[in-house]
């Protein structure tokens, strides 16, 4: 590597290390290779109590012959955390960051560290300290640097911000979801959709909630309704498509179930937008814009700490210009829980599988099924319980 190629790859280093650095699920990822329970070690030290939501228990033993007892203890909140000095974030999480329980991360492998991330991201956004660990982190976001870099430099994820690979897609067909493979079809479900999309969000704009009002329970998700047919994800971490990764709680049913997992080849002119970074759906959504404050007028306003109104792609706006929509697991890491100003209100990503493509035309050119996947797709948190449910096609 020459000078100028070194040059430039220390610059794309340092832009991805400012991406996650940048981002709600960007630190929280980076949180978890500092300390697992980062949450609560400064809830703790900052005096903010326990974390909403949880109890600390702590078992008693009297002495031989005796039964252990267990009382709840909680933690005194001596402040909001809005009044806590920027620098004493920032000295607790140096202190953690210090502890360098981090420094081998760059020798954990690719399926190491995604199933790490999927742990994070299964409730991003549900945990009562959600959003008060961002605001926290946000304030030292310089400390977790150290972090990033590594993560970023790390063999492993050195993938994150490849575009998507049209060679080999992995596609899963939920049991009543249709019996066949492929993207025939899938204008059809965009249109039908987003009709019915547009007919929810006018009903829910008329009971909006006033300005500073709490509204939880609406959608939250920004991948469309008809992703659960159309969208892929590459074979990745040793899983059979990424998508059982279990990153989220939406699409995969409830009960046991099977999946067909098939293999697509996509054209080489097919258009695909590469989502890499903010930046990148903002453009998408500036773009193409489609009011969804009726539905998605909820949690987005918790987890952004604003009113809205809100804006999602007008998928059908995006067809005449793309074929689909990639959305990177970098740009899923820098992007997702992120409020971004767009037109008159902001827009967020959301509710989306890393490295996951929604395809909006039918661009393949070859389809073939590899095997079967069953089991309880809600219920398997560890990929070893993923992985005992996949079953291959013997070799034609």
């Amino acid at each position: 590597m020459d000078d100028v190629d070194r040059k430039t790859a220390e610059q794309t280093l340092a832009e991805r290390t400012d991406l996650l650095l940048g981002a709600p699920l960007g630190r929280d990822f980076l949180g978890t290779f500092v300390d697992f329970a980062l949450d609560h070690t400064l809830f703790a030290e900052l005096g903010l109590g326990d974390v909403p939501g949880t109890l600390m228990f702590v078992v008693e033993d009297d002495g031989p012959g005796s039964e252990p007892r267990s009382r709840t203890v909680r933690r005194r909140k001596r402040r909001d955390w809005r009044d806590v000095p920027a620098g004493e974030v920032r000295a607790a999480l140096r202190d953690a960051v210090g502890r360098g329980e981090w420094r081998g991360l760059g020798e954990l492998s690719e399926a190491e560290l995604m199933e790490q991330l999927s742990g994070v991201t299964e409730g991003f956004g549900f945990g009562g300290g959600d959003t008060v660990l961002w605001g926290l982190t946000a304030l030292a976001a310089e400390e977790l640097r150290p972090v990033a870099a590594a993560l970023v430099a790390s063999p492993a994820a050195s993938w994150w911000w490849d575009p998507v690979d049209r060679s080999d897609q992995r596609q899963l067909i939920w049991a009543g979801n249709g019996d066949g493979g492929g993207l025939a079809g899938v204008e059809e479900a965009v249109r039908r959709d987003m009709a019915r999309e547009r007919s929810a969000n006018e009903k829910g704009r008329r009971r909006l909630p006033r300005p500073g009002e709490r509204s939880l329970g609406a959608t939250w998700w920004s991948a469309p309704d008809f992703a659960t047919g159309t969208w892929t994800t590459g074979p990745r971490g040793g899983l059979p498509a990424l998508e059982l990764g279990h990153f989220i709680d939406t699409f995969a049913p409830f009960e046991e179930s099977t999946a067909t997992v098939g293999s697509l080849t996509v054209g080489e002119r097919a258009r695909v937008a590469e989502i890499g970074r903010p930046h990148d759906w903002l453009d998408l959504v500036s773009r193409f814009p489609r009011d969804v404050s009726g539905t998605h007028n909820g949690e987005w306003r918790d987890w952004g700490d604003v009113d809205g109104p809100w804006y999602l792609p007008d998928w059908e706006a995006v067809a005449e210009h793309y074929d689909g929509v990639h959305v990177t697991v970098g740009g899923y890491l820098s992007s997702c829980g992120l409020a971004q100003p767009v037109h008159d209100g902001c827009t967020m990503l959301a509710g989306w599988v890393p490295d996951a493509t929604v395809w909006l035309r039918d661009v393949a050119t070859e389809y073939r099924r590899l095997g079967v996947w069953r089991g309880a797709a809600q219920e398997c948190g560890e990929w070893e319980d993923v992985l005992a449910c996949w079953e291959p096609y013997a070799p034609e």
